[in-house]
């Protein structure tokens, strides 16, 4: 009895349904590979070979720290669409200080996690202090970083040679075949954190109740706008680790490296059940959501698929992944509504008087 209770609680949980689409998504691969691509050869198959799993996950880390400051700004009822450009400017700018300033390693990652932290609580304060639209704000401070780094690039990439190769490029040999980079076990080590942050901290309760209702969550008690502010502060924390991981990887800071990643970075965290109107969210299902659009380009790839349909594949299996979020979330309401309404009388009179 109890194992099927156990059985049905793992089925219903709010991350079941992306799962079972990225389950999908590698056995279709996996198969296609086999049949079209292979000729039934099962030794070619490369999809699930164990380096390019390390690849695959090499490839996310990036995209994967980002989606973690961003769940937490989504979940708290915000957005923010400058992180890519950010990823450009901070990038570029520790390039410029490491190879034409003379600065340390130490002293470079020191300012740029500064300056992305102050840059971010400068938005924060924005957004927190006044009605503004997220959307809008960082919107604009977008377009400000792409400026900045263009005054700081001329157009050019800087390249930082042999320096500051640390994070990217250091690597776990697991198995003779299989081996971790960095990047991604410091992807895990973060996910693991604010995932138990958000479940069994103060903290964690805060940004749910921010993001679910803001009168109540002020009337609760919290400092709603010191809050946000210090979400921001978190999310730009985030944003410049992300970007020293991809500089110490690529050895370049490029005026393009983070272009566009504010897109796959929302994706991902949509894609993994979190609620644009804020207050729904969890980090495995954001983790999850990037790891499936990361085997979605590199099984498109693979599969020899032109890059101009691959941004119409991948839109619209997004666009799939999140109408089947949605309809499970449908189901859960409708079957939580339905068990309360069978509970007794006086479980329900209890519950209320409890609350």
């Amino acid at each position: 009895m109890n194992s099927n209770n156990s059985v049905r609680r793992f089925m219903k949980h709010e991350n079941m349904s992306i799962f079972l689409v990225l389950l999908f998504i590698i056995i279709a691969v996996y198969l296609v590979e086999l049949f079209v691509v292979r000729d039934g050869n099962i030794s070619k198959v490369a999809f699930v070979k164990p380096m390019n799993i390390s690849n695959v996950l090499m490839q996310i880390s990036t995209t994967g720290i980002l989606a973690i400051g961003m769940t937490l700004i989504m979940v708290s009822g915000g957005i923010d669409l400058s992180i890519g450009q950010m990823m450009c400017f901070l990038g570029t700018g520790m390039a410029f200080l490491l190879r034409n300033k003379g600065f340390s390693e130490p002293a470079m990652v020191l300012t740029g996690v500064c300056m992305a932290v102050l840059f971010q609580l400068f938005m924060g304060f924005i957004i927190s202090r006044t009605k503004l639209e997220p959307f809008i704000v960082s919107l604009g401070f977008m377009t400000i970083y792409t400026g900045l780094t263009y005054l700081i690039t001329n157009g050019s990439e800087i390249t930082i040679s042999d320096r500051f190769t640390f994070i990217g490029q250091t690597y776990i040999n697991l198995t003779p075949s299989f081996r971790l980079g960095l990047p991604v076990v410091l992807l895990l080590l973060l996910t693991v954190i604010m995932w138990l942050v958000l479940k069994y901290t103060k903290f964690g309760r805060r940004v749910y109740a921010v993001g679910g209702n803001e009168n109540a969550a002020y009337l609760a008690g919290i400092n709603v706008k010191n809050f946000k502010l210090l979400l921001y502060g978190l999310n730009g924390l985030f944003v410049a680790i992300a970007t020293m991981v991809l500089l110490s990887r690529t050895g370049v800071g490029s005026p393009l490296m983070g272009s566009g990643k504010e897109i796959d970075v929302i994706a991902a965290v949509v894609v993994g059940g979190t609620a644009l109107s804020g207050g729904k969210g969890n980090l495995w299902g954001t983790f999850i959501g990037v790891l499936l659009l990361g085997c979605i380009s590199n099984a498109l790839n693979i599969l020899g698929v032109s890059p101009y349909w691959q941004y119409i594949m991948r839109g619209g299996l997004i666009i799939v992944a999140v109408l089947l979020s949605y309809l499970s979330g449908l189901r859960t309401s409708s079957v939580t509504v339905a068990d309360r309404k069978e509970q007794p009388a006086e479980i329900k009179g209890s519950s209320v008087h409890a609350s």
